[in-house]
């Protein structure tokens, strides 16, 4: 989408702190001009819902198990929607017409002011597009000035019915960091936009960075404070690493290491820097082996002051081994192309390869030539491979693995609930690819297993075989 709003992408989704005794809330409203009958609910880790419409134009949808305040989306057709936020107790009304979705998108009820002032803001808080960054830095500056204007001068004015709500203070640092935030991405974004390779910025361009404060520990709900902060603490540990490598380029650099004990340095308010390290740390363990990360892990354990983030933290990695090398695999199901149920423990005694894929997903597609190499290099050897797509649309799939299986090898399943699929919430999925391996015994070899591009995908078989 050309005009995808980059400020949505990076903060549209905000945290409010109010403590709630009540659990769930309920939407309703009227919707005209809604040719489909249903329209979409997005809600936390990529869940969908249909909400369907009554002959009149009306719907009435519970959300029960919400127990804490949350971020979710309106999805209107395939690219209209809109970011909103729903907190237990909440009884919001939502109107709109669907021909013009965006501008006459209202909210009422407890909970409105805060849901019409994000509409304001992504209609009239001055969007940015990708065409921006191909402007030269004094101009991308000014423009970007006049968009945190203009959003200031939206919080600064809308009708709060509770001043004091934690929501608005996690607001004023998601206008003010996300506006640092597109400042912080301008290098590396007008070099690939403005085709010049090896881009480098004025150092004056960077002089906002003195104004602002990263130890500020009231922020730190706010999504965008977190980014910054991020940028910043990667920004001084990668010119340790290039300074290590200038002195010694055959060492090996544990950069995940230097990030950590750069952020002692960077962040001096222990709220912030408790905060840094969890989120740093769990983004390392969704993508790495447990066993790859345990130095971090320690790391965090023996510096963070907050009792409640070590809990949370133990509780990951417990679940996360539960998936490691030698547990016992969770089975999973899919339907092939003629609607057959396949299931994983259907080839036990195999070694099972898997691929979790979509095809609107650009690296799964770019894997899928290694994947045919590698499913005939290893034809009639005791090994299985499996795709198994996470599509919702069903007719998609369907067209890019026909039935005749000249396309793609190996058996080709889908999942019935996309993202929500029992096998996404097993095994923790959180992108696509994803690739797997189970041995003979049916237990997990890895739930994050190297791609067929990977030479050590190779090496890992022939262990195996």
């Amino acid at each position: 989408m050309k005009k995808l709003l980059i400020s949505l992408l990076l903060v549209p989704f905000l945290f409010s702190c109010n403590p709630a005794a009540k659990k769930g809330a309920t939407l309703t409203g009227k919707v005209q001009n809604l040719t489909s009958g249903f329209f979409m609910l997005g809600g936390p880790g990529g869940a969908k819902d249909s909400i369907r419409i009554d002959a009149n134009g009306s719907f009435n949808f519970p959300v029960p198990e919400l127990a804490k305040p949350s971020n979710y989306y309106l999805l209107v057709g395939k690219q209209d929607y809109m970011p909103f936020h729903l907190a237990p107790g909440m009884k919001l009304d939502i109107t709109f017409d669907a021909s013009n979705f965006k501008a006459s998108l209202k909210f009422a009820g407890a909970g409105s002011d805060i849901n019409n002032y994000l509409v304001a803001k992504a209609t009239k808080g001055g969007g940015v597009d990708y065409e921006v960054f191909k402007l030269e830095p004094d101009a991308f500056k000014v423009k970007q000035d006049s968009i945190l204007a203009a959003q200031k001068a939206l919080l600064a004015n809308v009708a709060k019915s509770d001043p004091n709500d934690p929501y608005w203070k996690t607001e004023e640092a998601e206008v003010l960091f996300g506006w640092a935030n597109n400042l912080a991405m301008f290098e590396s974004y007008h070099g690939y936009f403005a085709k010049l390779e090896g881009y480098k910025a004025p150092e004056s361009f960077y002089s906002y960075e003195k104004d602002l404060d990263i130890n500020q520990p009231d922020f730190v709900k706010s999504s965008a404070f977190k980014q910054y902060v991020t940028v910043m603490v990667n920004k001084a540990a990668g010119k340790k690493i290039e300074a290590l490598k200038k002195a010694d380029s055959t060492q090996t650099i544990n950069n995940s290491k230097i990030e950590l004990e750069t952020a002692l340095e960077v962040i001096k308010n222990q709220i912030v820097l408790d905060n840094f390290l969890f989120e740093s740390i769990s983004g390392q363990i969704q993508w790495e082996e447990i066993s790859a990360v345990q130095e971090s892990i320690d790391f965090f354990l023996s510096r963070c002051k907050d009792t409640s983030l070590i809990n949370k933290l133990n509780a990951t990695v417990a679940e996360w081994k539960l998936l490691g090398e030698g547990q016992p695999a969770f089975d999973f199901s899919g339907k092939d192309a003629q609607g057959n149920t396949v299931k994983l423990s259907d080839f036990k005694g195999k070694l099972v390869y898997v691929d979790v894929w979509a095809t609107w997903c650009g690296p799964c597609k770019y894997e899928i030539p290694y994947l045919d190499t590698l499913e005939t290099d290893y034809h009639g050897k005791n090994i299985v491979f499996i795709s198994y797509s996470i599509d919702e649309d069903h007719a998609a799939w369907l067209n890019f693995v026909p039935e005749s299986g000249k396309k793609l090898q190996g058996v080709q399943i889908i999942g019935e609930k996309a993202w929500e699929s029992a096998l996404c919430k097993k095994y923790k999925i959180m992108g696509v690819p994803t690739f797997m391996m189970f041995d003979t015994q049916g237990k997990i070899v890895s739930v994050k297993m190297t791609r067929p591009s990977d030479k050590k995908t190779r090496v890992k078989f022939d262990s195996l075989l």
